[in-house]
């Protein structure tokens, strides 16, 4: 007789889980997901790589298709359903394809960690991008960014965290990404939005946020000079 172990391990555990409800601050459940994080890191440092999620090419590719302006206007008026099919699952498809290819060009051994399919129910916007933060200033060695990501809030904000601390920061092809490119390609980014009619004031106070980055290496080059 032959024992199918598979089948075994997948009509069988150990144990199941509870019904227990949990009520907890934001930062106890950020600490929980850092600890996990500390379980698979092993006090190595990761590579981190971003994509577009909630904004980002994509989605203003959809905008000018439907002659709106904001994304919330496009969910009410294509829907839930139509959102997640044609912006949020290519997205984070699109991501994960990205933080595979990254992982194989580093040799398949490196640990690589993307933000696309973290789920923190009850988070704000401002809570997911403190997290991924603090993520990038304590457990993160370089970062890298998908093409187009400069149209991306989030992506913008990880670029202005990642050059204050000093990360290396790479494109999507592994090539070096300087914080003088980085700025270009935001500007251009805010200029080429800002002339169709789309809101930039995220993407303008991070990259004020750059600019601050920006004077202060400049000062320390003269300091040097």
């Amino acid at each position: 007789m032959t024992i199918d172990r598979n089948q075994i391990t997948a009509d069988m555990s150990f144990d199941s889980a509870s019904d227990s409800k949990f009520t907890r601050q934001y930062r106890e459940e950020v600490e929980m997901v850092f600890s996990g994080l500390d379980c698979a890191l092993v006090d190595e440092k990761a590579v981190y790589c971003t994509s577009e999620l909630t904004t980002g090419a994509r989605l203003y590719a959809a905008l000018r298709e439907h002659q709106l302006k904001t994304k919330d206007e496009l969910r009410k008026q294509m829907g839930k359903d139509w959102y997640n099919a044609n912006l949020w699952e290519p997205n984070i498809k699109a991501a994960m394809e990205f933080a595979k290819s990254v992982r194989s060009a580093l040799g398949g051994r490196t640990m690589v960690i993307t933000p696309s399919p973290f789920t923190a129910p009850g988070w704000s916007q401002p809570e997911y991008l403190a997290f991924w933060e603090t993520l990038l200033r304590t457990r993160i060695r370089s970062a890298w960014f998908n093409h187009n990501w400069q149209f991306s809030n989030s992506c913008t904000f990880e670029f202005a965290v990642a050059q204050h601390v000093g990360l290396s920061t790479l494109d999507h092809e592994g090539n070096a990404l300087g914080l003088l490119a980085g700025v270009k390609l935001v500007e251009d980014a805010i200029d080429q939005l800002d002339s169709e009619g789309f809101d930039t004031a995220r993407q303008r106070e991070y990259l004020k946020s750059l600019s601050v980055v920006r004077d202060q290496a400049g000062r320390k080059f003269a300091d040097t000079d």
